[in-house]
């Protein structure tokens, strides 16, 4: 993966969605219509998030130190587990504030530029969407990946607040102004429901890494290799563990020579070593691979 394209897309996606920001509050404002401030200030905060993610990515592409001896991989969940919990936070605010509008008899807001404005940033976000999803396609950036879910999110708020607001005119222009006042308030309650289940499809993996809960996906590989490697070569034993932080992947093998295994030199642990980590697929930077041997079973225990 080029790491430069990373920052490239990460720099490009964090200007652009700064000016969307911008526009949002200023819109917000403007108009008086809350559920717009709103998808400003998500877009701030999203804004946010992506200088995170834009120092991460160039954190990750440095080499390990003394003090991060094993990179600085484990920081990409952290910052993927700080955006999905701003984005579980500013959901249940934007519920809530809803529920007051309501509870409050609605707002009155100006809908021609509420209108406008949904309008335009539908097109731009769902554009920019789909192509941040077609450049990651070569990138297969994990960072990418979660970054577009903000755009994601924001399109479809957009799209909510366009479809609103044209219902919300028409309930105006047959006469049906009480009701009107009460689209505001009911569309941030929708947005809000609807940014939950991107705060968890974020939140669940970044948790699980941030925690180091193995991946059982590659657990199992790894356990499938080794059952087949010890039924092959003749092991008495291994005791293997995985972990896994972003995109890096870390994986411990010890494996159990019995008595008398023939060994003509160190070449032939070697040799095992090779064909172990070929089948566990190929090596790259993010995969940290440590196989050792022991004729004792106390070292595994």
């Amino acid at each position: 993966m080029s790491n430069r394209g990373e920052q490239v897309l990460l720099k490009q996606s964090t200007v652009l969605m700064f000016a969307v920001a911008i526009a949002g509050i200023v819109t917000g404002f403007v108009s008086g219509a809350q559920s717009i401030l709103f998808d400003g200030f998500f877009s701030l905060i999203a804004t946010f998030i992506k200088v995170l993610m834009l120092i991460t990515a160039k954190l990750i592409a440095k080499e390990s130190n003394q003090r991060f001896q094993f990179g600085f991989w484990h920081l990409e969940p952290m910052v993927l587990l700080i955006e999905g919990s701003f984005l579980l936070l500013i959901a249940i605010y934007a519920f809530l504030n809803g529920v007051f509008g309501i509870i409050n008899g609605g707002r009155e807001i100006e809908l021609g530029l509420v209108i406008i404005y949904a309008a335009v940033f539908t097109v731009v976000e769902f554009a920019y969407f789909f192509y941040i999803r077609h450049r990651n396609r070569t990138l297969k950036s994990t960072l990418i990946q979660f970054d577009n879910i903000s755009w994601l999110v924001d399109a479809m708020l957009s799209v909510g607040l366009l479809v609103s607001f044209l219902a919300a005119l028409l309930l105006k222009s047959q006469g049906y102004h009480d009701w009107a006042m009460y689209v505001d308030p009911l569309i941030l309650i929708l947005l809000a429901l609807s940014m939950l289940p991107a705060a968890f499809k974020i939140l669940r993996p970044a948790l699980r890494d941030v925690l180091g809960i193995a991946p059982d996906q590659l657990d199992d590989k790894v356990r499938n290799v080794m059952e087949a490697a010890k039924a092959e070569h003749g092991f008495a034993d291994y005791v293997s563990y995985v972990q896994k932080h972003g995109r890096a992947r870390f994986i411990e093998i010890h494996i159990v020579l019995p008595d008398g295994y023939p060994l003509h030199s160190v070449a032939t642990l070697d040799q095992l070593r090779e064909e172990i980590s070929s089948q566990l697929g190929q090596a790259d930077t993010a995969r940290w691979l440590t196989i050792s041997f022991t004729g004792d079973r106390k070292w595994i225990a």
